[in-house]
């Protein structure tokens, strides 16, 4: 295989929620859990299947290690560790307790291989585990445990508790780790301290971003020149832009824009709301996925302020966009999306002259499989210790 793309799935989104847009609209079979895996055609649209692990839990999120060849989990209360073979099959390798939980719903790895820091939407955890000279998980050497904040009872449909949803370590230097709280209407700044696995911050550290109540922050990106950080909120709809101090560990907020049509409300059902938001490499856009109208959002990013505006807003070729990836490998950018609910996945070529979405093109994943998260596709090299 040239290139290996994984696909982990997990259960149909919108279809069994009452109050969702696709309620009663879309049929979908008896979901299969595992991660399928395709093979990257060589013009970089296209996938062949090759073949599937089949798992018995839902695949919350997948990453790959920096440096030694192996594809990195959550999901079924563990974060898991898979062995990449020579022809691209994926084998379970290891598996740790992310501190007792729900559903892992977003993993990241640090540069320097040596940790995974996992977001547990369930349970309100943030939990740190090392990774082993053999690529095996250990047990997590620290946890934080949301919670103490106000929270409306007006608002107890999808912020009955805190729901931390993402964590990511700023890109410079890994100082600090940012927490979209979905249930907290927060990002939670914490110091990152890579030679222990450890998180520090108050509960009431004035580091925390507070969003309008109601937003539900639940990705963000960085900015690659580093200044600024765009969240995106699943239930009000807006993307907010934020100046990022690297030095302090701050979030200051300077815009907040709906990503939804004008008119048109963000639906607050499970599944339903925004979903997830990246930076292009070259910092000239920004996308994100609205899951309430299906499309996926493309905005110009003001080269001198960070600001953004909207330029496009293209349907994503199916129901469900949960989540999808940037592939600038093959000299032509390509964005795919996986859609939950049609179990499709919808790839487009990015047009190198403003970054709006050109030429979809779409692939049935296996029957009853849900892609649930996209890692970008990598090419098979032989593993390296860390």
């Amino acid at each position: 295989m040239a290139r290996a793309f994984y696909i982990g799935n997990g259960d149909a989104g919108q279809a069994f929620v009452k109050d969702s847009p696709a309620y009663g609209k879309v049929e979908v079979k008896e979901a299969r859990k595992g991660i399928a895996i395709y093979e990257v055609g060589e013009t970089e649209l296209g996938l062949t299947p090759k073949g599937e692990l089949q798992l018995d839990f839902k695949v919350g999120w997948l990453a790959r290690h920096p440096r030694n060849g192996m594809l990195y989990g959550c999901g079924g209360g563990r974060a898991q560790a898979f062995a990449v073979a020579a022809d691209g099959q994926l084998s379970l390798a290891s598996s740790a307790d992310t501190i007792p939980m729900g559903n892992g719903a977003f993993l990241e790895l640090s540069r320097c291989g040596r940790w995974a820091l996992v977001a547990n939407y369930s349970n309100g955890v943030v939990c740190v585990l090392p990774i082993l000279e053999d690529g095996s998980l250990g047990e997590a050497t620290d946890s934080k445990l949301h919670g103490g904040v106000p929270l409306s009872p007006a608002l107890a449909d999808r912020q009955e508790c805190c729901h931390p949803h993402q964590v990511r370590l700023d890109p410079a230097a890994e100082r600090w780790a940012l927490v979209c709280d979905l249930g907290a209407d927060r990002v939670w700044v914490y110091a990152f301290d890579a030679a222990a696995g450890a998180l520090s911050g108050a509960a009431n550290s004035s580091r925390h971003l507070r969003l309008p109540e109601g937003a539900g922050p639940r990705h963000l990106d960085f900015h690659p020149g580093g200044r600024w950080v765009y969240v995106l909120c699943e239930l009000d709809g807006n993307l907010v832009v934020c100046d990022w101090s690297a030095q302090e560990g701050r979030l200051t907020v300077k815009q907040s824009l709906y990503a939804l049509p004008d008119g048109m409300a963000c639906c607050r059902a499970h599944h339903a709301g925004n979903s997830h938001v990246l930076a292009s490499a070259d910092g000239r856009n920004v996308y994100a996925s609205t899951r309430t109208d299906n499309h996926i959002v493309v905005f110009r990013v003001d080269e001198g302020t960070g600001r953004v505006s909207k330029v496009q807003a293209v349907p994503c070729g199916g129901v469900c966009p949960r989540n999808f990836h940037l592939d600038y490998s093959g000299g032509r950018g390509v964005l795919r999306v996986g859609n939950q609910d049609s179990q499709n996945v919808t790839e487009f070529r990015i047009q190198s002259s403003d970054g709006t979405l050109i030429e979809p093109g779409t692939v049935t994943c296996l029957p009853g499989m849900c892609p649930n998260v996209l890692p970008l596709p990598f090419s098979l090299t032989k593993s390296q210790k860390i």
